[in-house]
């Protein structure tokens, strides 16, 4: 009688060890995000530092891009220039994707800017994910071609009206970063891909418009080891002290 209550208590035993593997898988799948874009999205490794952000956080993210410099939304789609935007969309299970159209479309072939827009967001997605319009900024060349002051920023709300989904106002952001702080520069010495700084913004605004956290504290500066382990790898180095200037900012913009 004995034996038979032990085998019993142990076959419960082993029943419940291997439940909890299944109990508790689920609770490490990564939150998937995906940018499209350009070189708007890729300079000084931004959606590296989103990933990088993340971690400081212990979220579980996973970050990928499939962009490429001077990029339209329209050859996303049309997956030209060697672009396979729609295969990793179909496959990567995403559960956020940040769209980034050329930043003079939305101003100077706007149809064209929401046609593409809308096809992306109209996709039968298997994970439903949440889409983002992501409103670059304003630099002297568009300045000339436009007499709104932030219509990049107008266009994107607009549509956000008419069809749902975030929109991620980068481009006004900068606009009244630059009004408080002008003496750092956003833009490189092109006047029209963003700086250090810039980027170390555009990451610290996505970041915390995907996440709800507050980015007061992020480092400054963000690193790998190589594939070997011997070498240092720098995805972005900001002052300190611009970048506390930065943080706070974007947190006074989102949570005041």
């Amino acid at each position: 009688m004995f034996n038979s209550i032990k085998v019993h208590k142990m076959k419960n035993l082993i029943i419940i060890l291997l439940l909890v593997p299944l109990v508790s898988s689920g609770q490490g799948e990564k939150e998937r995000i995906l940018f499209i874009g350009n070189s708007f999205t890729y300079y000084w490794n931004m959606p590296r530092m989103v990933e990088k952000m993340s971690e400081h956080y212990d979220l579980n993210w996973d970050v990928d891009q499939s962009t490429l410099g001077g990029a339209y939304l329209e050859q996303h789609w049309k997956g030209e220039r060697k672009l396979l935007t729609r295969e990793l969309l179909s496959n990567g299970n995403y559960n956020h994707i940040i769209l980034q159209d050329h930043s003079t479309n939305p101003v100077l072939n706007p149809e064209n800017s929401r046609t593409f827009l809308k096809k992306f967001v109209n996709l039968s997605l298997k994970n439903n994910p949440k889409w983002y319009f992501y409103s670059t900024w304003m630099y002297p060349y568009l300045r000339q071609k436009s007499d709104h002051f932030l219509p990049i920023n107008k266009f994107y709300k607009k549509l956000e009206t008419e069809i749902g989904h975030n929109v991620v106002e980068v481009g006004k952001v900068f606009e009244l970063f630059r009004t408080k702080y002008p003496e750092i520069n956003l833009l490189n010495d092109d006047d029209k891909h963003p700086s250090p700084q810039g980027s170390y913004l555009i990451a610290c605004v996505i970041f915390t418009q995907l996440s709800n956290e507050n980015p007061i504290g992020l480092p400054s500066r963000f690193l790998d080891n190589d594939q070997f382990d011997k070498q240092v790898i720098y995805y972005n180095i900001v002052n300190s002290k611009t970048a506390k200037k930065i943080q706070e900012f974007v947190a006074d913009y989102f949570f005041k």
